[in-house]
């Protein structure tokens, strides 16, 4: 006994012609290479090109990160090789042969800290598979189970799982297809942990392992397990199956047993209309949840500063355009109010209108100059914003006991016109402080 497996020639696996990947893959990554396709080249339109200098400081980041995986990975793992367990590394150069992987993965076992699985990763174009030590272990009375697990493995790898990652990942965001094509691949990758094992029964079991633990499994009734597969097409069950990146175990093992000729039940319409609102994230619904209240609260955390200095903006520029009209309306009451001076001492009367006066009124400074032919005081008309708001000039006499027409011209303004808005001369005095007694 070695590796704590019986040492044995291995026969070759029984492989019917080429491996029966599922059948909707393919259709599902040529729909998500289009969306992905058309996802760079409208990112690298709108950012005329400079997305192009930013992916290789991604790149970097993402490569420096997993670095540090596999780093971790090299140094507390056991890499598995002729000298290192050897019948595991038989396994894994048997399971490359059934499934036509001519480049061999580096193989290392870790301990799973309970976990029952086992995955591949990709560093610098070079593959690793690793299986975790409670897999092992709890198929330790079934060798061939642990094969399902090796070839799963490997069926990412052959099927450039791995390699199309990047440049899919933000489409693979998208609703319903996302989470349809993870399901896919994973329903092909069974299929190469299936033609690394020497029938379909341990196949299954290994399925098993992961519905049922690390030893109940082998006394689950895998025809029964299977028969739960007909209430997956419940409302609740249908939401949660769609928007997750994993079929549900008792319909792999059962297309484990009977292939494409399985048939299950249709899920409910109203989990498709709901699932298809629901971004795809890794963690089925919850996270899809998850990421849209993440998304509310941060869209609120931006949206409130920005909101408030947006009027704080719009109140400057309110302030600005008033105190704008109000100082045109001055300066056109002034000129209009010399006019009528002149007027006065030519004619020894006021004039009628302003036009008498020989002062042309522009529209778009003033909307009218009146003239108060008992006092007469001048009433302007603003614009907009202060449309229907009046500047007033009164005229006092300079010298009252000659008559000559020469006056102050008192400003005042409607009660609505801002203050603020007014020009220096137009303002209320200030009350003078009483003195102290």
């Amino acid at each position: 006994m070695e590796d704590g497996f019986v040492v044995r020639d291995y026969p070759p696996f029984s492989v019917p012609g080429k491996i029966r990947t599922y059948a909707k893959e393919q259709s599902l990554f040529k729909i998500l290479a289009v969306f992905a396709a058309l996802f760079w080249l409208l990112l690298t339109v709108v950012t005329v090109g400079t997305v192009l200098l930013a992916l290789p400081v991604l790149y970097l980041f993402g490569l420096l990160g997993r670095s540090y995986f596999i780093a971790q990975l090299q140094g507390n793992a056991v890499q598995i090789g002729p000298q290192q367990l050897p019948q595991l590394h038989a396994r894994l150069q048997a399971c490359c042969q059934a499934v036509g992987l001519d480049l061999q993965p580096e193989f290392y076992l870790m301990s799973g800290n309970g976990v029952l699985n086992a995955f591949a990763t990709r560093f610098l174009r070079r593959y690793y598979v690793v299986l975790l030590s409670d897999i092992v272990d709890a198929l330790h009375d079934d060798e061939d189970a642990l094969n399902f697990y090796i070839g799963h493995e490997l069926g990412h790898i052959a099927q450039k799982h791995l390699a199309r990652h990047w440049w899919l990942s933000f489409v693979m965001l998208t609703p319903l297809l996302g989470a349809a094509y993870a399901r896919a691949r994973e329903y092909s990758c069974d299929q190469y942990g299936l033609a690394c094992c020497h029938d379909t029964d341990s196949a299954m079991r290994a399925l098993a392992v992961l519905a049922a633990g690390s030893k109940r499994w082998k006394t689950v009734n895998l025809d029964a397990y299977m028969g739960q597969s007909e209430r997956s097409g419940g409302f609740w069950m249908s939401l949660n199956e769609l928007t997750g990146d994993y079929p549900w175990l008792c319909k792999r093992i059962a297309r484990v047993q009977r292939g494409d000729a399985v048939q299950f039940p249709r899920r409910h319409w109203l989990a498709w209309g709901l699932s298809a609102l629901v971004l795809r994230t890794g963690f089925g619904a919850v996270g899809g949840l998850l990421l849209y209240l993440y998304l509310g609260v941060t869209a609120v955390s931006l949206a409130i500063p920005a909101y408030e200095q947006y009027q704080k903006n719009a109140g400057r520029a309110e302030r600005h355009a008033r105190g704008r009209v109000v100082e045109h309306a001055y300066a056109n009451g002034l000129a209009a109010a010399s006019n009528v001076e002149l007027f006065l001492v030519r004619h020894k009367r006021l004039p009628a209108t302003v036009a008498e006066a020989g002062f042309t009124l522009t529209p778009q400074m003033v909307r009218d100059i009146s003239i108060d032919q008992d006092s007469g005081r001048l009433s302007i008309a603003m614009v907009a914003p202060l449309q229907g708001q009046l500047l007033y000039l009164t005229p006092v006499p300079q010298t009252p006991a000659t008559g000559d027409g020469k006056f102050n011209w008192i400003c005042s303004a409607s009660p609505a016109v801002p203050e603020a808005a007014l020009p220096r001369e137009c303002r209320a005095a200030p009350e003078p402080a009483a003195d102290d007694a």
